[in-house]
């Protein structure tokens, strides 16, 4: 299966976003009896902004619910841009990932924690996030640093059991090299995937930044929370397979595999 789809993480990140209700301008207050007569009739009583909007306004005040319109689709293509970069370096980490350690006994194959290669995820996701500004380059950059790192400890702790019903009994005196029976990549855990929990990613995003940036703790939270809900389907949807063993046979004139391997091949999650 696929990586995760940009527009499921996009919009689910955009729904967690625009839950959150923020309205534009930040602390605005009503500022007394004379401001509505700095405005025409037309002007304070404008279209309100649709519910699915990234941010919302105080007022029906034009300058109100345009900021909030313009501010809410600079924010959504910003979403848009670096879901698509998250999506585009899981694909890449799939096409490039190997498994390379497993150890086979009889029909069974045990993958260990630091059996799993691939690429760094971060560089992937940074190099086709959005940097048109420097805030932009800032939020990308912790989002990256953070899902990268938060990856790489979930590859790392990788560990599950992989099946070779021929090895079993396999002819001497090495068993031929085999595939094993594809399995779904959500019966392997791993220790490290606390780090891509929505509340790890956000705080590790957080700090990633060199400063506050204006909206970051609610876009952070977004976008670690959809992450961390695709990130369970890909899981699910995500098979491990062409893992190819091979391995010796000590009894004549055919038996259990002992002690065997894997020939590292990329592509082994698709």
């Amino acid at each position: 299966m696929p990586a995760p789809l940009p527009t499921a993480l996009s919009n689910t990140a955009k729904r967690i976003f625009s839950g959150q209700g923020i309205k534009l301008p930040v602390n605005w207050h009503d500022m007394g009896p004379n401001y509505p007569q700095a405005f025409t009739p037309s002007e304070l009583t404008t279209q309100s902004n649709a519910p699915t909007n990234l941010f919302q306004e105080p007022t029906l005040n034009r300058y109100h619910t345009s900021s909030a319109r313009t501010v809410g689709r600079a924010m959504e293509k910003y979403i848009d841009g670096v879901c698509a970069a998250i999506a585009d370096g899981i694909d890449k980490w799939m096409r490039m990932a190997s498994v390379v350690a497993v150890t086979i006994n009889g029909p069974i194959g045990t993958l260990l924690p630091g059996g799993v290669t691939g690429p760094l995820l971060t560089p992937l996701i940074f190099a086709k996030a959005p940097r048109k500004t420097e805030l932009e380059t800032e939020y990308s950059n912790a989002i990256a640093v953070a899902v990268g790192n938060g990856w790489l400890h979930w590859q790392q702790g990788l560990c599950g059991v992989l099946t070779y019903p021929l090895f079993a009994a396999a002819p001497m005196p090495m068993a031929p090299p085999t595939p094993n029976v594809p399995s779904a990549l959500i019966t392997c855990g791993s220790s490290g995937e606390g780090q891509l929990s929505p509340g790890a990613l956000k705080n590790a995003m957080a700090a990633a930044m060199k400063d506050d940036g204006q909206h970051a703790a609610t876009l952070f939270d977004a976008v670690a929370q959809s992450f961390y809900a695709h990130f369970q389907t890909f899981k699910t949807s995500t098979l491990l397979t062409n893992i190819i063993g091979t391995g010796p046979v000590t009894l004549p004139p055919s038996g259990p595999v002992t002690g065997g391997s894997v020939i590292p091949t990329p592509g082994n999650f698709i």
